[in-house]
C-alpha cells in the first residue's frame, strides 16, 4: 500500500509543477512588459573632428588615368584623378608620426592597386553622378584603412579622409 501512496504523492507534485509552469509561460507571453514594444534608446555617435595639427597630408597620385568599366564594346571610358589622403599623425598602437608615414609608404602599392580596382568597377555613368566623389572618397577611405590596419589587432583607422582635387572623366 505504501508504494501506491508515494506514487500518488509524486503524481500530485508533477501535476502541480506542470500547471505552475503553464501559468508562468502564459503570464510571460501575455502579461509581461518584455513582450510589448520596448522603448528605443537613441545613441548619437559623433566622430571627433581632428584639428589641423592632428592631421598630415599625403599625395596618393597626381593626374593619373584609370580605365572605367565598359558599358558597350565601342565605348572606352577613362577618369583622370589627383588625390591626397589626410591621415592622423598619432593613433593608438603606433608610436610616432614617422612610423605612420613609413607604414603608409610600405602599403603604397596595395593602396594604388585597390584604387585602380575600385575605379575599374565603375562605369562612366557612375562617376558622372553628383555624389560620385563623396561616395568614392568614403569607399576608398574604408578600403585603405582596411589595408593599413589588416595586420594590427588594436590599431585605430589611420586615414581620416580622401580628397580628390582633380576629377575629370570622359
Amino acid at each position: 500500500m505504501e508504494g501506491k501512496s508515494s506514487y500518488f504523492i509524486l503524481l500530485v507534485i508533477v501535476a502541480f509543477l506542470s500547471i505552475s509552469l503553464a501559468f508562468l509561460a502564459i503570464g510571460y507571453f501575455f502579461f509581461d512588459s518584455h513582450g510589448s514594444a520596448p522603448e528605443k534608446e537613441i545613441v548619437m555617435v559623433t566622430e571627433k573632428i581632428p584639428t589641423d595639427d592632428e592631421l598630415a597630408n599625403k599625395v596618393i597620385f597626381e593626374k593619373t588615368n584609370f580605365n572605367l568599366k565598359k558599358t558597350n564594346d565601342k565605348q572606352v571610358a577613362v577618369i583622370v584623378l589627383s588625390a591626397c589622403m589626410k591621415h592622423y599623425k598619432k593613433v593608438d598602437g603606433i608610436k610616432s608620426e614617422e612610423e605612420i608615414a613609413a607604414k603608409i609608404d610600405f602599403y603604397n602599392k596595395e593602396i594604388n592597386s585597390a584604387i585602380g580596382t575600385y575605379f575599374q568597377g565603375l562605369t562612366l555613368e557612375d562617376v558622372s553622378q553628383a555624389d560620385a566623389k563623396q561616395k568614392a572618397s568614403e569607399d576608398l577611405k574604408k578600403i585603405i584603412n582596411d589595408i593599413l590596419i589588416n595586420n594590427d589587432k588594436k590599431a585605430s583607422p589611420l586615414v581620416y579622409s580622401i580628397v580628390f582635387d582633380y576629377w575629370f572623366y570622359q
